[in-house]
């Protein structure tokens, strides 16, 4: 047994140098993300005399001798340690789920290459509401830690929402910015949406997780299909769609394996336990292609970094931040604080309307006609009323050069958006000509034929025109009759019988094999591969 007074002395030592590393560790952490709605400022750094003084003033903690402080290096260290659903994880079909992921290296060093720049802040978000650790696994199976992934379904982002579902949580879309696929705003979302349905099935992980999947509609339905009420209600006996009975599952598989992932032939790449990313505010509308040029980043990471962006730019009127690495973030913030207020261009978008000219429209908006023919690619004066018009709040035409694309034969080209929405009168050829693409990229990328008839509304997935392209090991911008682009829930079994495949055949074209993985997204050969040897 300790002495009393040395345990005493042992907890007040113990409780100041928690105290001081605490403080000593803002010498060397550089500026940090308080909450979605606050932005990252670069600080004065605290120096180790102020943070000495800081300890010494500081109230001291009661620790107990036995109480342990964790510190994880590896960020996968520190979601293990938080797991709560692990009774769950020797079911029956959480076996079956996890023999997909055995020894399937490849797929988990694509996933932490992706979750590397957003992991962090949505563990941290998961502690602070004290929720399971399970769910931080939920983009995985959805998306593959994908923000810009596009379901058939219409379903987006690295947590796949529906449009009516995501403007019910409060995340905005409009033409130029998307919440759905911005990491923050959607993890937000997404867990306000998943402590709901946790409240609303009975404080039951596994049966808010199949609602978040398939609705709470169809799990209210399969409860009273199976004679059962929502308190006795069990997710294992329930007939749900086989696409749910899987999904929950899938969860619970990765969350064993990222558990003791060596025992199961797959290295989780580390992934530092620290926040890389600063939310610089810009205060105004800037080009993407101008804020990678001052922040010295690659355009591609920049993109990569801010998927919530649909359009070249920021939006016009909010949000207006840029997430950056740390080390590039000073950069950025002394670079736009230099560039005079003429650098800037906003834009407006208008809808035309009947009646309108084109004359009407520039002077109502105080611009010229050929600044709005030169950014719109019209070639006179002809507008179609319900068409829009992007109207830069510049008339310095050489400015506006830095927002087009040019090709040989000099004719303006729009900047090509994530989404487009198929206008009245557009066809593939059409949009292909307004953003230089070629319509059998967009086809394919889309998964429709080159004489599909479009209409309005219709959204057009056109990623693959960016330079913050998916890896060219899963999508093939060339990609034409000869591959299929995978969707959300396909199998290669499935995609054999649709082409009427033997399934070994495909395989071998694919260079995989039968327990591979496949990603939506990434294109699969259909046909051999000597038929391309012309």
């Amino acid at each position: 047994m300790s002495n009393p007074s040395s345990k005493s002395l042992t907890r007040t030592t113990l409780s100041l140098l928690a105290v001081f590393l605490l403080a000593a560790c803002q010498t060397t952490v550089p500026p940090v993300i308080e909450s979605l709605e606050s932005v990252a400022v670069i600080t004065e750094p605290i120096s180790e005399a102020q943070a000495i003084e800081q300890a010494i003033n500081s109230p001291v903690l009661e620790i107990e001798e036995d109480d342990v402080i964790e510190s994880f290096d590896n960020l996968w260290d520190r979601l293990r340690a938080s797991f709560l659903l692990t009774v769950h994880y020797d079911h029956a079909a959480v076996e079956q789920q996890l023999t997909n992921y055995i020894d399937n290296q490849a797929y988990f060093d694509r996933i932490s290459e992706r979750a590397q720049p957003f992991l962090f802040w949505i563990v941290g978000e998961i502690e602070r509401r004290e929720l399971p650790m399970e769910l931080a696994l939920i983009p995985i199976v959805e998306s593959t830690f994908n923000p810009n992934a596009y379901s058939p379904e219409h379903a987006v982002g690295l947590w796949q929402f529906i449009g009516p579902t995501a403007r019910s949580f409060g995340l905005q879309q409009d033409w130029w910015y998307d919440g759905r696929r911005d990491p923050r705003a959607s993890t937000v979302a997404a867990l306000d949406y998943l402590e709901q349905l946790y409240q609303e099935f009975n404080q039951d992980w596994l049966l808010a997780l199949a609602a978040y999947n398939t609705g709470q509609g169809n799990v209210s339905r399969a409860i009273r299909r199976a004679g059962l009420t929502r308190e006795s209600a069990d997710f294992w006996s329930l007939r749900l769609a086989n696409e749910t009975r899987s999904h929950v599952p899938k969860i619970l598989a990765l969350a064993k394996l990222v558990s003791d992932s060596s025992s199961y032939g797959v290295e989780l790449a580390p992934i530092a336990n620290e926040e890389s990313l600063v939310l610089v505010e810009v205060d105004s509308q800037i080009d993407l292609t101008q804020a990678a040029r001052l922040a010295q980043l690659d355009y591609s990471e920049l993109r990569s970094l801010n998927p919530g962006y649909l359009q070249w730019a920021t939006h016009p009127d909010n949000p207006q931040v840029i997430a950056v690495p740390i080390k590039n973030a000073e950069l950025l913030q002394l670079g736009i604080a230099q560039l005079g207020p003429d650098q800037f261009v906003t834009w407006d978008r208008y809808e035309i309307r009947p009646g309108d000219t084109l004359g009407g429209i520039a002077q109502k908006l105080g611009t010229r006609v050929d600044v709005l023919q030169t950014v719109n690619q019209l070639q006179g004066s002809r507008i179609v009323a319900g068409d829009s018009l992007l109207v830069p709040r510049t008339t310095n035409l050489s400015l506006l050069a830095n927002f087009s694309r040019g090709n040989q034969s000099g004719r303006r080209v729009l900047p090509t958006p994530n989404i487009y929405t198929v206008r009245r009168g557009d066809n593939l050829w059409n949009i292909a000509r307004k953003f230089d693409l070629r319509s059998a990229q967009i086809a394919a990328w889309n998964n429709i034929g080159l004489e599909s008839v479009l209409q309005p509304g219709q959204e057009l997935n056109l990623e693959f025109a960016l330079d913050a392209e998916p890896p060219a090991s899963e999508v093939s911008i060339n990609a034409g009759a000869e591959e299929y682009r995978v969707r959300r829930g396909d199998s290669m079994h499935e995609i054999a019988n649709r082409f009427r495949i033997d399934l070994n055949d495909l395989l071998n074209w694919n260079e995989m094999n039968p327990q591979d993985l496949i990603f939506p997204g990434q294109f699969i050969r259909i046909i051999p591969p000597e038929s391309n040897l012309n």
